[in-house]
């Protein structure tokens, strides 16, 4: 029986009656081991959070040492900050661009995400534009899921009206070969100075469309011209994943928010962050506070394991290394003779024509094969974790091509 043909295993409610051999007990570096003693390469990277791989040691080194030193703390209400935090805020800052460094953190990305849409439409009120209140993302985009994640992710718009209502006023724009275009033409529909915020992804995590630099600029500029906060959601594609801290800012463009969350911990704790332009916090520094938080924001725990992550990245030289294996990875890919679309190491393989059923089956065959990837929208997503070697690259396409024979 496998994990994820099990609704018993997939249910939240699950309390654990038996467990079965492909539940995963083991991980080493890019590799994890099941119940039954056979290995996997981890091209997925768990969830493309483990961006570093099974077992740091410097990772594991930093929570074991905050662990023995201050274990709790909170941003929430209180003004006793734990010290790590304040360090973890400045030295993420210190990675990011000017005017862009005011970090609140939080859990998780769609809790980012909501946060980003709220604190957007908080700011029109304070600074007396009550009537944007309208959000535009893109169809087929991915930005989590809660009551304001889910309506934001166009890829999830068929499913707003099962548990809602939702977060109203989200708006979904259809890709036709520019980002700019397709967003400008929704929000003329909708009136510009009606809409608050655009929330998009430099790269669609489940369908593989990249935002080419000039595309972007001219989104980033139609939001400029029209007072529309810019938001970009690297979840996936931010802290190294594409060979740099933020996809964006690589290619030019400084958001007025950016959303950062999975590789933040490399995954070994929750933890995410939202980073919004001087000039937002600027109009809202004296007033009221944003009405946003839980308990564990800014925990010790994550924030030790950011800085660690922050010493490997930068200090270690390993996002250096990315964009070189990402090209390695894509060559041996393009052998198999599979079409890829890629960003360092978030690569996309199409698929076309194929349904999601079709694209799972593959990821299944994969998963016999000794491979674990993501099923996508007409594509399979193969985000291997940063530490992977040039081998393990070459590996990971020789098992793809196998799984497909």
């Amino acid at each position: 029986m496998r994990a994820d043909d099990s609704c018993v295993v997939n249910h939240p409610l699950w309390h654990g009656i038996g467990v079965p051999d492909d539940f995963l007990v083991e991980g080493d570096g890019v590799r994890v081991r099941d119940r039954s003693g056979r290995w996997y390469l981890d091209g997925r990277s768990t969830l493309w959070h483990g961006t570093l791989g099974h077992n740091h040691p410097k990772v594991i080194a930093a929570i074991q040492e905050q662990l023995n030193t201050l274990a709790l703390g909170t941003l929430l209400i209180y003004d006793r900050p734990a010290e790590v935090t304040v360090r973890f805020a400045e030295a993420l800052a210190a990675q990011l661009p000017d005017g862009l460094r005011r970090i609140r953190f939080g859990n998780t990305g769609s809790q980012m995400t909501e946060a980003a849409v709220l604190l957007s439409r908080y700011h029109r009120r304070i600074t007396g534009e009550r009537d944007r209140t309208a959000v535009i993302t893109l169809w087929g985009s991915y930005h989590g899921q809660g009551a304001g994640a889910t309506p934001l992710s166009g890829m999830l718009a068929d499913r707003v009206d099962w548990c809602g209502p939702l977060l109203p006023d989200v708006h979904h724009a259809q890709y036709h070969g520019s980002w700019a275009s397709s967003i400008a033409k929704v929000a003329a529909r909708l009136g510009p100075d009606r809409v608050t915020a655009v929330v998009i992804e430099p790269v669609m995590g489940t369908t593989g469309v990249l935002a080419e630099q000039q595309d972007l600029a001219e989104l980033a500029k139609y939001c400029r011209d029209n007072g529309i906060h810019l938001v970009a959601d690297e979840v996936s594609t931010g802290y190294g994943r594409v060979g740099a801290l933020s996809r964006s800012v690589q290619l030019g463009v400084v958001p007025d928010m950016l959303v950062l969350a999975k590789g933040i911990t490399a995954g070994y704790l929750p933890a995410a962050a939202l980073v919004v332009n001087e000039r937002i916090y600027q109009d809202l520094k004296d007033a009221e506070p944003f009405p946003h938080g839980s308990t564990t924001d800014g925990n010790p725990l994550a924030a030790a394991a950011g800085l660690a992550v922050l010493d490997v990245l930068f200090g270690d030289g390993l996002i250096d290394t990315v964009i070189p294996k990402g090209e390695v990875l894509r060559k041996a890919l393009e052998q198999q003779g599979f079409d890829v679309a890629h960003a360092g190491l978030l690569q996309r393989v199409a698929l076309p024509g194929q349904t999601f059923d079709q694209v799972s089956k593959l990821r299944r065959a994969c998963e016999d094969n000794g491979l674990l990837v993501s099923a996508g929208l007409g594509c399979l997503c193969v985000l291997p974790p940063l530490v992977i070697t040039e081998d393990d690259c070459r590996e990971i396409a020789e098992r793809l091509g196998g799984a497909r024979g």
